[in-house]
């Protein structure tokens, strides 16, 4: 756990490096519509918005929620697909010091009235629908015991889309040192953490990794992937692209052939992507004129594992240079150098983006071991957070008193400091780049009649790094996988978290301190696959 003195004198230190400047979102969005004025700057669909335009449908949207009832310091969720409509309410917000809590579209009930609780949210505001899924009773309950209020995205539109006042907002006492935004963590627990990253951080961070990745005037980036990730909002993402004078292009559905069809229409530059999303694309890709995506010069990819038959598919049917990037949504970012070989990117996660950034390889004990020793990876510098919101118990785990914080991240450092992520030391299931945590399944898991014990393991994919396997003990009858996802779709566990097997079992294998022993069973799974095609 960090001191306050030694927040202070970090702090200090960022400031006087340069790192941090006096700059918010807000102020930042208003130089960029004086710099770039009708320059497009996000593309939805039919609806093309210029930087001015940004800036003024911000300023009412403010207005909006100042009628709304939100004050500077209030928290809203914000569960909004990609679109125009969610970077006028975050922007609005962080203009007004409203902090906007990202949920990802995928989020179901126990993540939202989870972090509705957790930040005694004033607003939430969402889709009617999204690809099939109707949120609108979801929502109902996700509120029912608490002051939020619903809001939806058509209802924002439609306010925005009317005369509404358009004065610009003032942006009094907003200071760029505070929180700007809640990002939700992957974590190693049920209960998610919640990530507060401060306008001065955020943005350089954003504007970081944008100039080492090339962004200029003339990017036109793809947010193939869902726009409230970390990954694709600031990293360098929309925001990136934004601060480099760019244009974004807005995936509504993220599917492969959607993701082709823009980058071939839209002429886009730069793109980043999970490495599930990039192998698809690629296949789909090999029927594609050379010509068609010439455009196309960068693929990011990060998330999970990036197997190298992948990024050598890539390369050749995508035609650009694709880059791998290890990132955590607490802070650090990494990327491979553009000059390296392909056949040395896949396993590698390359260079921090600052030359502020502190990285430690450290063994059990938190000493540093040498160049190619595995050891947890831990991390410090001037876009790493210091502290999770309102958990002190998170943070007396998760940061050491000299400031640094433990990614639980299994890795070695290279003799050109590349850095090489080899999985978790906390466990922690990585699927197509969503982050699942047993625990929080097993618990749900735990309710379904006739089962009395049961374990969660990650089952290791070529498509998407890891499946997920539900090893239970049946009292009676055994479950099987559909009937198991129904109940926890019924519970309001989220898709991608369903687990994609099922094993029956008399009792779950325990290492010597009585815990599951997942190396066992995983083993034991895979046995099972052999002898089921013998």
């Amino acid at each position: 756990m960090i001191s306050e003195k030694l927040k202070k004198a970090m702090r200090d230190k960022y400031i006087a490096n340069g790192c941090w400047s006096t700059e918010t979102f807000g102020k930042a969005l208003g130089r960029l519509a004086d710099t770039y004025g009708d320059k497009t700057a996000l593309k939805d669909g039919d609806l093309t918005i210029s930087y001015r335009e940004w800036d003024t449908l911000v300023n009412k949207c403010a207005n909006y929620f100042e009628e709304k009832g939100l004050v500077q310091g209030d928290k809203a969720v914000v569960q909004l697909p990609n679109s125009v409509t969610l970077f006028i309410v975050s922007f609005a917000m962080f203009r007004m010091g409203v902090v906007p809590v990202f949920a990802l579209p995928a989020h179901r009930e126990r993540e939202i009235s989870t972090f509705i609780h957790q930040t005694r949210a004033k607003l939430y505001i969402l889709p009617k629908t999204h690809l099939g899924f109707s949120y609108g009773e979801m929502g109902k309950n996700c509120i029912s015991d608490t002051d939020c209020q619903l809001l939806f995205e058509d209802e924002i539109r439609e306010s925005l889309n009317g005369e509404y006042n358009a004065t610009e907002y003032p942006e009094n006492n907003v200071s760029a040192y505070d929180t700007a935004v809640l990002l939700v963590s992957g974590g190693t627990t049920a209960i998610p953490k919640l990530i507060p990253r401060s306008h001065a951080d955020y943005l350089y961070d954003a504007k970081t990794f944008a100039d080492v990745v090339g962004m200029n005037k003339t990017t036109i980036f793809l947010a193939a992937i869902p726009a409230a990730h970390n990954f694709t909002f600031a990293n360098p993402g929309v925001v990136g692209t934004a601060l480099s004078g760019g244009c974004t292009v807005l995936s509504r559905n993220g599917g492969a052939d959607e993701i082709l069809d823009l980058i071939m229409e839209e002429k886009v530059t730069v793109t980043s992507m999970v490495p599930s999303l990039l192998n698809v694309c690629a296949e789909m890709a090999q029927w594609e004129e050379e010509e068609d995506l010439e455009s196309l010069s960068t693929i990011l990819v990060g998330g999970a594992v990036l197997l190298p038959d992948v990024l050598k598919t890539a390369e050749t049917n995508l035609h650009c240079k694709v880059r791998q990037v290890f990132g955590t949504a607490e802070g650090l970012n990494t990327i491979t150098p553009v000059d390296m070989p392909s056949e040395q990117v896949a396993g590698c996660q390359g260079v921090p983006i600052s030359e502020y950034d502190e990285i430690l390889i450290v063994d059990e004990e938190g000493k540093e071991v040498g160049r190619n020793e595995y050891g947890e990876m831990i991390i410090r510098g001037p876009y790493t957070i210091m502290n999770y919101y309102e958990n002190e118990e998170a943070d007396k785990e998760a940061f050491r008193a000299d400031g640094f914080y433990r990614t639980g991240d299994k890795a070695f450092m290279d003799e050109d400091g590349c850095i090489h992520v080899c999985g978790r030391i906390r466990e922690q299931i990585n699927k197509s780049g969503e982050k699942i945590i047993p625990a929080e399944l097993e618990s749900v898991i735990k309710e379904y009649e006739g089962i009395c014990d049961v374990s969660v393991i990650g089952i290791p994919d070529a498509n998407t790094g890891y499946k997920i396997c539900a090893c239970v003990v049946p009292e009676g009858q055994e479950p099987d996988v559909l009937e198991l996802r129904e109940f926890m779709l019924d519970k309001g566990v989220a898709v991608y978290k369903l687990p994609d097997h099922v094993m029956n079992l008399p009792k779950i294998p325990l290492t010597a301190v009585g815990k599951p022993d997942k190396n066992e069973l995983l083993k034991m799974f895979q046995e099972r696959q052999k002898m089921a095609y013998v």
